[in-house]
């Protein structure tokens, strides 16, 4: 008996595309999340600027009964700009790809696009803010280097540094609830840093440091939020600045950006925040062979309220570099 196999009647197809497309690990955009957000009028030019007035001092002069006024004030102002500049990418795609290929490539080269726009303006507002913010380099640890790993006193630090400066915390304090190991959350700065010293603040657990998990039900979160000390929260994204074996000794050096509110503003365009742009092969040359596929956004940022950011620097307790 003869039995016809795979072997002389092979499948003409041998891949078949599952119906799902697999997720694309992303970095969290966080420095978007925390920025204040202006829009930029169309036709009015490439500055946008903020005025903040300046206090009056304190009305502590008795008038007494002479009838002579005291010594007047003249208000003042501070104006800070931000210049909204222009960013963009493409890709080309021949024709032969989107005639051939099973998935649809229009869609998902859009939505990576689109990712790579928003990390763009992330990536752009993180090394703003690395170049602008004030700096304190963290001591309270105790690994040894300059700077050290975060301790509870460089939280400690920093916070009693934007509270003297009168800076606005993000958050209201929020009670525990009767269950078992919830914690009250006290209003609080936010603080971005780096998925890397993750375990750096679990090391500080019971010394001021409490997990997302521990927050009570009514606690309003961010999908980045790894925790709290004291009245800092803290958001980590693998997209944090870090210097690599910038250390005294060797090690990988971390910006840990703290800030209040307005702290930092980002500025997008009218009529230019965000375009896709897609060309048919008929309209890319001779023989309308290369479709294009880009997007291009403006973009601007300011520090607003600079007293109301600083840089916290820091290694880490646990660094693979170091043996």
């Amino acid at each position: 008996m003869s039995i016809t196999t795979t072997s002389n009647l092979s499948p003409m197809i041998l891949q078949s595309l599952a119906p799902s497309i697999l997720y694309t690990p992303t970095p969290s955009c966080n420095y978007r999340a925390i920025a204040d957000s202006v829009s930029m009028p169309a036709h009015g030019g490439t500055t946008i600027r903020f005025m903040r007035p300046r206090l009056l001092q304190p009305a502590t002069v008795q008038l007494g009964n002479q009838g002579i006024d005291p010594p007047s004030q003249v208000p003042q102002r501070d104006l800070i700009d931000a210049t909204v500049s222009f960013y963009g990418t493409s890709c080309v795609l021949n024709e032969q790809i989107l005639l051939q290929n099973q998935e649809s490539v229009l869609a998902w080269v859009s939505d990576k696009l689109a990712v790579a726009m928003r990390q763009g303006e992330d990536i752009i507002l993180r090394d703003f803010v690395v170049s602008s913010a004030s700096r304190i380099y963290a001591g309270g640890g105790s690994n040894g280097d300059n700077p050290s790993n975060l301790g509870v006193s460089d939280f400690s630090l920093v916070a009693a540094t934007l509270d003297s400066n009168n800076a606005f915390k993000f958050t209201e304090g929020l009670l525990g609830e009767m269950k078992i190991g919830s914690v009250p959350i006290k209003s609080a700065y936010m603080m971005l840093s780096s998925t890397e010293l993750q375990p750096d603040f679990d090391a500080l657990q019971g010394q001021g440091f409490s997990s997302v998990w521990s927050y009570s039900s009514n606690v309003s979160t961010m999908p980045t939020e790894y925790g709290s000390v004291l009245n800092v929260r803290i958001l980590t994204s693998s997209q944090a600045p870090v210097a690599r074996g910038a250390s005294k000794n060797g090690r990988d050096v971390f910006y840990n950006f703290v800030c209040g509110k307005q702290a930092v503003t980002h500025v997008s365009q009218d009529q230019y925040s965000t375009k896709l742009i897609y060309r048919d092969p008929m309209y890319s040359g001779a023989l309308a062979m290369n479709a294009t596929l880009g997007i291009k956004f403006a973009q601007g940022q300011a520090m607003t309220q600079d007293t109301a950011a600083r840089m916290l620097v820091s290694t880490s307790a646990y660094d693979p570099q170091i043996v």
